[in-house]
């Protein structure tokens, strides 16, 4: 009997590297829908203050955190926290980023012709060329399954002390960003994805320990729009980070969470 296999199945595809100075060109400028670093921002580019949003904000939907157990402390990649939720599975809200949808979660949104001084603890950042695959929430590096296929997809949240820029760079199809807000003292989060516009960005500051409240993020379900059409199965997108020295507080948790979709041709709104 002749075998049949499906067809392989992309994951996480890393791509061109670009070597960014923020000692020398601190401007992140969205030039067109795509990433561009400059000494100063070019003439006609609208400067952003980063988004500050208070704490009290709560946007997305909320879940109560029973417990948050510290797991690991690596020195090569941070310190994982399991957060046990009181649910039998999680529902993350799904958001248009605008500027007031990703204020909510402490980022800001630069859209075209836009730009915003990265801040940054060490200057030496990497602008990646990724490629995401439709199943690459469907694999968890908590569980001890290495890269098999999951039937569920878990929470993988994070943050640093370093900025990142997401860029949706992609032709067809928007990026998405799962995120969250997260008060360890009121256990208490918050959790969306935010669907952003294809030629838009999202400016993540860098971010401490041991806050009131801790804004965090992923970009495991970054296609998640390939699941309205089927018809792409993978989804491009640059993004800024550290990738030398970098220190990560990841925070997880097992439970399937459901991710709704919103129809990508469809108009942003709040």
């Amino acid at each position: 009997m002749a075998q049949e296999f499906f067809d392989p199945i992309p994951f996480i595809k890393e791509g061109a590297k670009t070597p960014i100075d923020l000692s020398r060109t601190p401007f992140f400028c969205n030039i067109g829908g795509f990433a561009r670093y400059f000494e100063t921002p070019p003439g006609g580019v609208q400067l952003l203050e980063p988004t500050i949003s208070a704490p009290t904000v709560a946007l997305g939907n909320e879940y109560r955190v029973r417990s948050a157990t510290p797991e690991q402390n690596d020195p090569r990649y941070g310190e994982q926290t399991r957060l046990e939720f009181l649910a039998d599975q999680v529902e993350y809200r799904p958001l248009w980023a605008t500027s007031e949808t990703a204020a909510a979660f402490g980022m800001t949104l630069v859209e075209p012709g836009q730009g915003i001084r990265v801040s940054s603890p060490q200057p030496r950042l990497t602008q990646i060329d990724y490629e995401y695959g439709m199943f690459a929430g469907h694999r968890s590096p908590y569980l001890g399954t290495g890269y098999r296929l999951l039937p569920k997809v878990c929470t993988d949240l994070e943050h640093h002390d370093f900025p990142h820029v997401f860029a949706a760079v992609d032709p067809h199809l928007p990026l998405v960003i799962s995120v969250a807000r997260y008060w360890p003292q009121r256990q208490q989060i918050c959790l969306a994805d935010l669907w952003l516009p294809r030629g838009h960005a999202l400016y993540v500051p860098p971010r401490l320990p041991g806050q009131s409240c801790l804004d965090l993020h992923g970009n495991r379900n970054a296609a998640l729009a390939c699941w309205q059409g089927l018809v792409q199965t993978s989804i491009r997108t640059q993004t800024l980070l550290q990738t030398e020295d970098s220190y990560f507080y990841w925070f997880w948790n097992d439970l399937p969470s459901v991710h709704p979709l919103l129809d990508p041709t469809g108009t942003p709104h709040a």
